[in-house]
């Protein structure tokens, strides 16, 4: 091998860029490696010069979106206040003279105290994208776990909507019609039209959950993964984010 392109290189492991280190001999245009790790959602925290792949004096920062409306990335870039992110490389990163091209509606957020809410709140808005000729199948409906994407797909289809659940290995096929519904988690690296983020307990929440019996330095850095899967599902509509929030108790 004599070089490599690596993409998503915050979620990538030690042990894994240590593999690809090793597989790709040190030369000019040995690796082209693509990173944010803003949007690092599996905790894996690498330090790139420390398994042998320099990146000082060689990185770059792109600055532009060119999916997003500036009003959904500014929403999305916000749920990241008081977060520390590195660069990859064991500094601390910033999102200064990041922007967006294109211009849009503010992400709507919607208190949602229940399922049967969802449902409702969530008819409501694909009725309003119908009459702005917004196809069902540029919608995904995301959700942070399996069950709650479950109660959203059982309520649509109860309601007569017809879905598309995307699992792990099903495709976003455009030529399956129906809503697309799938766990946060999922639609990392799709993009659609429009998201709607489903019944969101917050990332305090969702990390209490997740964290319950780790230590406090695990418990902040599973907030901060919380926050970047916000970041992640958010900047993945194009045009229109829809939030339905779970009250705080």
């Amino acid at each position: 091998i004599r070089a490599m392109v690596v993409d998503e290189a915050q979620d990538i492991s030690a042990a894994a860029f240590e593999l690809i280190r090793a597989a790709v001999p040190v030369a000019a245009n040995d690796l082209f490696i693509v990173g944010d790790a803003h949007q690092r959602i599996y905790r894996y925290k690498v330090v790139l010069s420390r398994v042998g792949i320099e990146v000082r004096g060689r990185s770059r920062s792109l600055k532009v979106n060119y999916r997003t409306t500036d009003e959904i990335r500014r929403w999305a870039c916000a749920q990241l206040e008081g977060c520390e992110i590195d660069d990859l490389d064991g500094n601390i990163d910033t999102l200064r003279g990041y922007r967006s091209l294109t211009h849009g509606d503010r992400p709507d957020v919607m208190a949602s105290s229940s399922q049967q809410d969802d449902i409702k709140h969530i008819r409501e808005i694909l009725k309003q994208l119908a009459d702005d000729s917004i196809e069902p199948r540029q919608v995904c409906i995301a959700a942070r776990i399996n069950d709650e994407v479950d109660a959203v797909a059982n309520g649509l289809k109860k309601a007569g909507v017809a879905t598309l659940r995307l699992e792990r290995s099903t495709p976003d096929d455009p030529a399956v019609p129906g809503v697309r519904v799938a766990t946060m988690h999922r639609i990392k690296g799709l993009e659609f039209g429009v998201v709607i983020i489903a019944a969101y307990k917050g990332a305090t929440k969702y990390a209490e959950q997740f964290a319950r019996d780790e230590d406090a330095g695990v418990s902040d850095e599973t907030e901060t993964s919380e926050k970047s899967l916000l970041h992640v599902a958010a900047t993945r509509a194009k045009r229109h984010l829809f939030v339905l929030t779970r009250p705080q108790t």
